[in-house]
Protein backbone atom coordinates (compact mmCIF):
# COMPACT_ATOMS: atom_id res chain seq x y z
CA UNK A 1 0.00 0.00 0.00
CA UNK A 2 2.79 2.38 0.90
CA UNK A 3 4.65 1.56 -2.31
CA UNK A 4 1.52 2.22 -4.38
CA UNK A 5 0.97 5.62 -2.74
CA UNK A 6 4.64 6.50 -3.18
CA UNK A 7 4.55 5.58 -6.87
CA UNK A 8 1.33 7.56 -7.38
CA UNK A 9 2.97 10.63 -5.81
CA UNK A 10 6.11 10.13 -7.92
CA UNK A 11 4.05 9.82 -11.10
CA UNK A 12 2.18 13.07 -10.30
CA UNK A 13 5.52 14.84 -9.89
CA UNK A 14 6.75 13.48 -13.22
CA UNK A 15 3.52 14.50 -14.96
CA UNK A 16 3.90 18.01 -13.59
CA UNK A 17 7.23 18.26 -15.46
CA UNK A 18 5.56 17.51 -18.79
CA UNK A 19 4.56 20.72 -20.63
CA UNK A 20 0.85 21.49 -20.52
CA UNK A 21 0.47 21.43 -24.31
CA UNK A 22 1.91 17.90 -24.46
CA UNK A 23 -0.34 16.71 -21.64
CA UNK A 24 -3.36 18.29 -23.27
CA UNK A 25 -2.57 16.68 -26.61
CA UNK A 26 -2.11 13.31 -24.96
CA UNK A 27 -5.32 13.51 -22.92
CA UNK A 28 -7.37 14.79 -25.82
CA UNK A 29 -6.23 11.90 -28.04
CA UNK A 30 -6.80 9.27 -25.36
CA UNK A 31 -10.20 7.51 -25.66
CA UNK A 32 -12.60 7.69 -22.72
CA UNK A 33 -15.26 5.17 -21.82
CA UNK A 34 -18.25 7.08 -20.46
CA UNK A 35 -20.97 5.24 -18.53
CA UNK A 36 -23.96 7.56 -18.07
CA UNK A 37 -26.09 6.45 -15.11
CA UNK A 38 -29.77 7.34 -15.13
CA UNK A 39 -30.65 5.61 -11.90
CA UNK A 40 -32.00 2.55 -13.71
CA UNK A 41 -29.69 1.94 -16.66
CA UNK A 42 -26.18 2.63 -17.95
CA UNK A 43 -25.52 4.07 -21.38
CA UNK A 44 -22.00 3.28 -22.55
CA UNK A 45 -20.19 5.34 -25.15
CA UNK A 46 -16.62 5.78 -26.30
CA UNK A 47 -15.48 9.37 -26.61
CA UNK A 48 -12.55 10.06 -28.87
CA UNK A 49 -11.01 13.24 -30.12
CA UNK A 50 -13.63 14.78 -32.33
CA UNK A 51 -16.35 12.16 -31.93
CA UNK A 52 -18.42 9.81 -29.79
CA UNK A 53 -19.38 6.18 -30.45
CA UNK A 54 -22.35 4.59 -28.70
CA UNK A 55 -21.73 1.09 -27.37
CA UNK A 56 -25.16 0.30 -25.97
CA UNK A 57 -27.14 0.36 -22.75
CA UNK A 58 -27.03 -1.91 -19.70
CA UNK A 59 -29.95 -2.55 -17.37
CA UNK A 60 -32.85 -2.49 -19.81
CA UNK A 61 -32.99 -6.13 -20.91
CA UNK A 62 -30.85 -9.22 -20.89
CA UNK A 63 -30.59 -9.18 -24.68
CA UNK A 64 -29.53 -5.54 -24.66
CA UNK A 65 -26.99 -6.27 -21.94
CA UNK A 66 -25.53 -9.11 -24.01
CA UNK A 67 -25.26 -6.90 -27.09
CA UNK A 68 -23.61 -4.13 -25.10
CA UNK A 69 -21.14 -6.53 -23.51
CA UNK A 70 -20.30 -7.95 -26.95
CA UNK A 71 -19.70 -4.43 -28.26
CA UNK A 72 -17.39 -3.65 -25.34
CA UNK A 73 -15.32 -6.83 -25.49
CA UNK A 74 -13.24 -5.83 -28.56
CA UNK A 75 -12.55 -2.50 -26.89
CA UNK A 76 -11.36 -3.99 -23.61
CA UNK A 77 -9.85 -7.35 -24.59
CA UNK A 78 -6.12 -7.47 -25.23
CA UNK A 79 -5.53 -3.80 -24.42
CA UNK A 80 -2.48 -3.15 -22.27
CA UNK A 81 -3.74 0.37 -21.65
CA UNK A 82 -7.54 0.43 -21.13
CA UNK A 83 -9.34 3.70 -21.77
CA UNK A 84 -10.16 6.02 -18.92
CA UNK A 85 -13.57 5.15 -17.53
CA UNK A 86 -15.93 7.82 -16.25
CA UNK A 87 -19.17 7.12 -14.43
CA UNK A 88 -21.40 10.09 -15.21
CA UNK A 89 -24.15 10.63 -12.65
CA UNK A 90 -27.49 12.42 -13.03
CA UNK A 91 -27.86 15.99 -11.74
CA UNK A 92 -28.17 16.36 -7.99
CA UNK A 93 -26.59 13.03 -7.07
CA UNK A 94 -23.21 14.60 -6.25
CA UNK A 95 -23.56 16.87 -3.24
CA UNK A 96 -21.23 19.69 -2.31
CA UNK A 97 -20.63 21.89 0.72
CA UNK A 98 -17.89 24.12 2.05
CA UNK A 99 -16.21 23.15 5.30
CA UNK A 100 -13.60 24.87 7.44
CA UNK A 101 -10.70 23.06 9.05
CA UNK A 102 -7.54 24.19 10.86
CA UNK A 103 -4.67 24.99 8.53
CA UNK A 104 -2.52 22.37 10.27
CA UNK A 105 -4.67 19.62 8.71
CA UNK A 106 -3.77 20.67 5.14
CA UNK A 107 -0.88 18.23 4.96
CA UNK A 108 -3.22 15.33 5.80
CA UNK A 109 -6.63 16.41 4.55
CA UNK A 110 -7.72 12.91 3.54
CA UNK A 111 -7.24 11.56 7.03
CA UNK A 112 -8.71 14.66 8.69
CA UNK A 113 -11.83 14.55 6.50
CA UNK A 114 -12.30 10.83 7.09
CA UNK A 115 -12.08 11.41 10.84
CA UNK A 116 -14.39 14.45 10.84
CA UNK A 117 -16.88 13.22 8.21
CA UNK A 118 -19.52 12.29 10.82
CA UNK A 119 -19.40 15.85 12.14
CA UNK A 120 -19.24 17.61 8.79
CA UNK A 121 -21.95 15.55 7.04
CA UNK A 122 -24.77 13.19 8.02
CA UNK A 123 -22.73 10.31 6.61
CA UNK A 124 -19.69 8.33 7.71
CA UNK A 125 -16.59 8.18 5.53
CA UNK A 126 -17.05 4.51 4.65
CA UNK A 127 -20.54 5.07 3.21
CA UNK A 128 -19.61 7.71 0.62
CA UNK A 129 -17.23 8.51 -2.19
CA UNK A 130 -15.76 11.97 -1.69
CA UNK A 131 -13.12 14.40 -2.87
CA UNK A 132 -12.00 17.84 -1.76
CA UNK A 133 -10.69 21.05 -3.28
CA UNK A 134 -9.02 23.85 -1.33
CA UNK A 135 -11.02 27.02 -1.92
CA UNK A 136 -9.21 29.54 0.26
CA UNK A 137 -6.55 29.76 2.94
CA UNK A 138 -7.24 32.26 5.73
CA UNK A 139 -3.99 33.22 7.41
CA UNK A 140 -5.53 35.34 10.18
CA UNK A 141 -7.71 32.63 11.79
CA UNK A 142 -5.21 30.03 10.58
CA UNK A 143 -7.89 28.06 8.76
CA UNK A 144 -8.44 26.52 5.35
CA UNK A 145 -11.76 26.43 3.50
CA UNK A 146 -12.48 23.28 1.52
CA UNK A 147 -15.14 22.42 -1.06
CA UNK A 148 -16.25 18.88 -0.24
CA UNK A 149 -17.88 16.79 -3.00
CA UNK A 150 -19.56 13.52 -2.03
CA UNK A 151 -21.97 10.86 -3.25
CA UNK A 152 -23.50 7.93 -1.42
CA UNK A 153 -21.98 4.56 -2.25
CA UNK A 154 -25.44 3.02 -2.29
CA UNK A 155 -26.47 5.45 -5.05
CA UNK A 156 -23.77 4.26 -7.44
CA UNK A 157 -23.55 0.64 -6.29
CA UNK A 158 -26.02 -0.62 -8.96
CA UNK A 159 -23.99 1.06 -11.70
CA UNK A 160 -20.74 -0.42 -10.40
CA UNK A 161 -22.44 -3.82 -10.22
CA UNK A 162 -23.44 -3.56 -13.89
CA UNK A 163 -19.88 -2.67 -14.94
CA UNK A 164 -18.26 -5.46 -12.90
CA UNK A 165 -19.01 -8.31 -15.39
CA UNK A 166 -17.17 -6.30 -18.06
CA UNK A 167 -14.12 -5.95 -15.81
CA UNK A 168 -14.57 -2.18 -15.79
CA UNK A 169 -13.70 -0.07 -12.76
CA UNK A 170 -14.47 3.64 -13.15
CA UNK A 171 -11.57 5.99 -12.63
CA UNK A 172 -13.77 8.84 -11.45
CA UNK A 173 -17.31 10.06 -10.98
CA UNK A 174 -18.64 13.23 -12.53
CA UNK A 175 -21.99 14.94 -12.71
CA UNK A 176 -23.95 15.57 -15.88
CA UNK A 177 -22.58 19.13 -16.13
CA UNK A 178 -19.00 17.77 -15.93
CA UNK A 179 -18.18 20.42 -13.34
CA UNK A 180 -17.92 18.12 -10.30
CA UNK A 181 -15.46 15.22 -10.15
CA UNK A 182 -14.74 12.54 -7.56
CA UNK A 183 -11.70 10.32 -8.25
CA UNK A 184 -12.15 6.67 -7.31
CA UNK A 185 -9.44 4.50 -5.78
CA UNK A 186 -9.24 1.43 -7.98
CA UNK A 187 -6.99 -1.60 -8.07
CA UNK A 188 -5.64 -0.64 -11.46
CA UNK A 189 -1.87 -0.74 -11.32
CA UNK A 190 -0.24 2.63 -12.00
CA UNK A 191 2.39 0.82 -14.03
CA UNK A 192 -0.17 0.14 -16.73
CA UNK A 193 -0.47 3.82 -17.55
CA UNK A 194 3.21 3.82 -18.39
CA UNK A 195 2.68 1.27 -21.15
CA UNK A 196 1.15 3.87 -23.44
CA UNK A 197 3.86 4.85 -25.98
CA UNK A 198 2.79 8.49 -25.83
CA UNK A 199 3.09 8.50 -22.06
CA UNK A 200 6.46 6.81 -22.26
CA UNK A 201 7.69 9.32 -24.83
CA UNK A 202 6.49 12.28 -22.75
CA UNK A 203 7.97 10.83 -19.58
CA UNK A 204 11.24 10.15 -21.39
CA UNK A 205 11.37 13.71 -22.72
CA UNK A 206 10.78 15.03 -19.21
CA UNK A 207 13.22 12.66 -17.55
CA UNK A 208 16.12 13.08 -20.00
CA UNK A 209 17.16 16.59 -18.82
CA UNK A 210 16.69 15.51 -15.22
CA UNK A 211 18.88 12.46 -15.79
CA UNK A 212 21.58 14.63 -17.39
CA UNK A 213 21.53 16.99 -14.41
CA UNK A 214 21.62 14.07 -11.96
CA UNK A 215 24.52 12.54 -13.90
CA UNK A 216 26.46 15.81 -13.72
CA UNK A 217 25.86 16.09 -9.99
CA UNK A 218 26.83 12.43 -9.53
CA UNK A 219 30.06 12.92 -11.46
CA UNK A 220 30.87 16.04 -9.47
CA UNK A 221 30.17 14.26 -6.18
CA UNK A 222 32.32 11.31 -7.29
CA UNK A 223 35.25 13.57 -8.17
CA UNK A 224 34.82 15.47 -4.93
CA UNK A 225 34.80 12.21 -2.97
CA UNK A 226 37.99 11.09 -4.75
CA UNK A 227 39.69 14.41 -3.98
CA UNK A 228 38.56 14.22 -0.36
CA UNK A 229 39.97 10.70 -0.05
CA UNK A 230 43.29 11.82 -1.58
CA UNK A 231 43.46 14.83 0.74
CA UNK A 232 42.72 12.59 3.72
CA UNK A 233 45.50 10.21 2.66
CA UNK A 234 48.03 13.06 2.31
CA UNK A 235 46.98 14.89 5.47
CA UNK A 236 49.29 12.95 7.90
CA UNK A 237 52.35 13.62 5.72
CA UNK A 238 51.36 17.28 5.36
CA UNK A 239 50.90 17.64 9.12
CA UNK A 240 54.29 16.00 9.75
CA UNK A 241 55.96 18.31 7.21
CA UNK A 242 54.32 21.33 8.84
CA UNK A 243 55.52 20.22 12.27
CA UNK A 244 59.09 19.68 11.03
CA UNK A 245 59.10 23.06 9.29
CA UNK A 246 57.89 24.74 12.48
CA UNK A 247 60.59 23.00 14.52
CA UNK A 248 63.25 24.06 12.03
CA UNK A 249 62.00 27.64 12.13
CA UNK A 250 62.00 27.61 15.94
CA UNK A 251 65.54 26.21 15.95
CA UNK A 252 66.76 28.87 13.52
CA UNK A 253 65.06 31.57 15.57
CA UNK A 254 66.73 30.25 18.74
CA UNK A 255 70.11 30.11 17.05
CA UNK A 256 69.66 33.66 15.80
CA UNK A 257 68.84 34.88 19.31
CA UNK A 258 71.82 33.05 20.80
CA UNK A 259 74.17 34.40 18.14
CA UNK A 260 72.92 37.95 18.69
CA UNK A 261 73.33 37.56 22.45
CA UNK A 262 76.86 36.23 22.03
CA UNK A 263 77.78 39.15 19.81
CA UNK A 264 76.35 41.59 22.32
CA UNK A 265 77.59 40.07 25.59
CA UNK A 266 80.37 37.79 24.42
CA UNK A 267 80.70 34.09 23.83
CA UNK A 268 81.56 32.39 27.15
CA UNK A 269 83.66 29.67 25.52
CA UNK A 270 85.57 32.17 23.39
CA UNK A 271 86.12 34.42 26.42
CA UNK A 272 87.39 31.47 28.46
CA UNK A 273 89.73 30.39 25.66
CA UNK A 274 91.11 33.91 25.16
CA UNK A 275 91.61 34.38 28.90
CA UNK A 276 93.46 31.08 29.20
CA UNK A 277 95.75 31.94 26.28
CA UNK A 278 96.67 35.45 27.43
CA UNK A 279 97.62 34.51 31.03
CA UNK A 280 101.31 33.73 31.64
CA UNK A 281 102.21 30.26 32.84
CA UNK A 282 103.17 31.67 36.25
CA UNK A 283 99.70 33.11 36.79
CA UNK A 284 96.51 31.33 37.75
CA UNK A 285 92.89 32.28 38.32
CA UNK A 286 90.81 31.71 41.41
CA UNK A 287 87.59 33.23 40.08
CA UNK A 288 86.08 34.11 36.68
CA UNK A 289 82.66 35.60 36.02
CA UNK A 290 81.02 36.86 32.83
CA UNK A 291 77.80 38.79 33.18
CA UNK A 292 76.13 41.08 30.63
CA UNK A 293 79.33 41.72 28.69
CA UNK A 294 81.52 42.35 31.73
CA UNK A 295 84.37 39.98 32.62
CA UNK A 296 85.86 39.89 36.13
CA UNK A 297 88.87 37.69 36.81
CA UNK A 298 90.65 37.18 40.13
CA UNK A 299 93.85 35.25 40.87
CA UNK A 300 97.57 35.44 41.60
CA UNK A 301 100.45 36.47 39.37
CA UNK A 302 104.09 37.47 39.87
CA UNK A 303 103.51 40.41 37.52
CA UNK A 304 99.89 41.45 38.18
CA UNK A 305 100.38 44.93 36.77
CA UNK A 306 101.53 43.50 33.47
CA UNK A 307 98.21 41.73 33.00
CA UNK A 308 96.50 45.03 32.13
CA UNK A 309 98.82 45.46 29.16
CA UNK A 310 98.24 41.86 28.05
CA UNK A 311 94.44 42.32 28.20
CA UNK A 312 94.70 45.60 26.27
CA UNK A 313 96.53 43.85 23.42
CA UNK A 314 93.81 41.14 23.18
CA UNK A 315 91.09 42.24 20.66
CA UNK A 316 88.29 40.54 22.61
CA UNK A 317 88.79 42.62 25.74
CA UNK A 318 88.21 46.36 26.15
CA UNK A 319 88.88 48.82 28.91
CA UNK A 320 90.72 46.51 31.33
CA UNK A 321 91.19 47.91 34.85
CA UNK A 322 91.81 46.77 38.42
CA UNK A 323 88.71 46.64 40.55
CA UNK A 324 90.68 46.20 43.77
CA UNK A 325 94.18 47.05 44.98
CA UNK A 326 96.94 44.62 44.10
CA UNK A 327 98.25 43.05 47.30
CA UNK A 328 101.46 41.14 47.82
CA UNK A 329 101.22 37.62 49.18
CA UNK A 330 103.47 37.25 52.21
CA UNK A 331 106.27 34.78 51.75
CA UNK A 332 105.54 34.29 48.03
CA UNK A 333 106.65 35.94 44.83
CA UNK A 334 103.05 36.63 43.78
CA UNK A 335 100.40 39.30 44.04
CA UNK A 336 96.62 38.96 44.33
CA UNK A 337 94.69 40.82 41.63
CA UNK A 338 91.12 41.42 40.50
CA UNK A 339 90.64 42.83 36.97
CA UNK A 340 87.52 43.89 35.10
CA UNK A 341 87.23 44.11 31.28
CA UNK A 342 84.41 44.65 28.76
CA UNK A 343 83.68 42.01 26.13
CA UNK A 344 81.24 41.86 23.22
CA UNK A 345 79.90 44.73 21.17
Amino acid sequence: MTGRLLFAWWWRQIRSLIPERIRSAQLSSRPRLVAAWTGQSLTLSLERQGGQTSLGTLGQSEAGDAETQAACQPLLAGRSHPPETILRLPPGMIMQREVTLPAATETGLDGALAYEMDRLTPFSADTIFYSHTIVRRDAAPNQVRILLSLVLRTSVAPALHMLAPLGIQPDRLEDATRSMHIPLKTNRSPWRSLQDPRTMAAAGAALLPAMVIVLLFWRQSTEQAALSARIAALRPAALEATMLRRQAEDRRAGETIIAATRRQWGDPMAVLAATTQMLPDTSFLTDLSLRQGQLIISGQSPEATGLIQVLSRTPMFRNPAFVAPVTRVTGQNASVFSIRADVGQ
